[in-house]
């Protein structure tokens, strides 16, 4: 790891933290700054850092769409659908981004669990839904197909890059179920922390991937 490199993650792992706590502590200024700082650091890392490529710069749209939907979740009236929305973008943009690097011949298994697994978190928030219904089915379909992608990636090209794209993918899943449960089934008071423990994570480690 070069010395800018690590500059860059010194700085976002310190704005995560910061992120997290202001939010959990209910700072709420602070956490208007941080939330999207840190994207905004991630983002920094792969346009000043990293060489051009197909790959880098999907996942830059994609880091630059997760950054407008959480400016959106953050506004004083919170735009719900706008933020969907735009993080439906980011992981359309992810998706072509993990694809780009993947040749016919799937494997099956990943596709399997996955399923099961959005299957069972859409099952329980389901009823509460209302009219989220289809927005939320149409960004469960995109997440689990942005994740499938991922996860596929060290089956065909074994390497650290293939494994942080997967591992971050996950994270970023299993943080957007975990709201999905937060909002439409059962609140649970330190449920953000994790949720941002998550959604940061999984960007960290794809934007490491590059």
């Amino acid at each position: 790891m070069d010395l800018n490199t690590g500059a860059f993650l010194f700085s976002i792992l310190l704005s995560a933290a910061a992120a997290i706590t202001s939010d959990y502590r209910r700072q709420f200024w602070l956490a208007y700054f941080f939330r999207p700082f840190t994207i905004m650091l991630m983002i920094g890392l792969i346009y000043e850092i990293r060489p051009a490529s197909f790959y880098r710069n999907a996942v830059l749209v994609g880091l630059i769409f997760c950054l407008l939907g959480e400016m959106m979740m953050l506004l004083k009236k919170k735009n719900f659908l706008a933020g969907l929305l735009f993080f439906l973008m980011a992981q359309i943009a992810l998706a072509v981004a993990f694809y780009s690097r993947l040749k016919p011949g799937f494997l099956t298994w990943p596709a399997i669990l996955l399923s099961l697994f959005a299957g069972f978190i859409l099952f329980l928030i389901w009823p509460r839904l209302s009219t989220l219904r289809w927005p939320v089915l149409i960004y469960f379909l995109a997440i689990l197909t942005m994740t499938r992608l991922a996860l596929e990636l060290p089956h065909q090209h074994p390497g650290i890059s293939s494994w942080l794209a997967a591992a971050g993918a996950l994270l970023f899943f299993i943080s957007d179920a975990l709201i999905g449960l937060n909002n439409f089934f059962r609140k649970w008071v330190r449920a953000q922390i994790f949720i941002l423990l998550f959604f940061y994570s999984g960007l960290l480690l794809i934007t490491l991937s590059v």
